[in-house]
């Protein structure tokens, strides 16, 4: 590892923090769950952060960060899910998110040659509202407000969405002309 950046080594460590996020959940260790929960939040505002301040921006970086983020949320939700803390629809919107996502990269890639998908201003603060419903179920918020933190996420969620997508489609139709 002494070949990698900084930020791309906070950004493995968010990873390898992940499971043990799972662990101490599934174990009701609310205290360990909660530190690494919050390390890993920190984790990922201080890789972009650092990487933008030194120019330590890296390819490794671009696709392990994204990843490390999905592999979070995702896991916390079907976490939150099995422990029937949350709904189960919940995990499944976060899901097929990611799966559309995924899927409008590749076509873009097969159709466009393009693989870069920079992150938008909705895509960030939707992540954020996701970051900060999993921080209310672990905090133990009152319900109306996880509520309506829950339904913004939905919200969210759709329009960031439909956002890639529509992004997606102009810069096939762009390389196609």
């Amino acid at each position: 590892m002494k070949n990698l950046t900084l930020p791309n080594k906070l950004t493995i460590s968010r990873i390898i923090a992940v499971p043990i996020f799972v662990i101490s959940a599934i174990a009701k260790n609310n205290g360990l769950a909660v530190s690494v929960y919050i390390f890993c939040v920190i984790t990922d505002f201080l890789d972009g952060l650092i990487a933008r301040k030194r120019g330590e921006r890296t390819p490794l970086g671009a696709f392990l960060d994204p990843l490390a983020d999905k592999f979070l949320l995702i896991s916390a939700f079907i976490t939150f899910a099995a422990l029937r803390k949350i709904p189960v629809w919940i995990p499944i919107v976060v899901i097929t998110k990611n799966i559309i996502i995924f899927l409008g990269w590749w076509l873009r890639l097969q159709l466009a040659g393009n693989s870069v998908i920079s992150p938008t201003l909705l895509g960030k603060a939707t992540t954020v509202i996701e970051m900060t419903v999993i921080l209310s179920v672990l905090t133990g918020i009152p319900e109306k407000i996880l509520f309506i933190l829950t339904y913004l996420m939905l919200f969210s969620i759709i329009v960031s969405t439909f956002n890639y997508i529509f992004s997606g489609i102009k810069e096939i139709e762009k390389n196609n002309r």
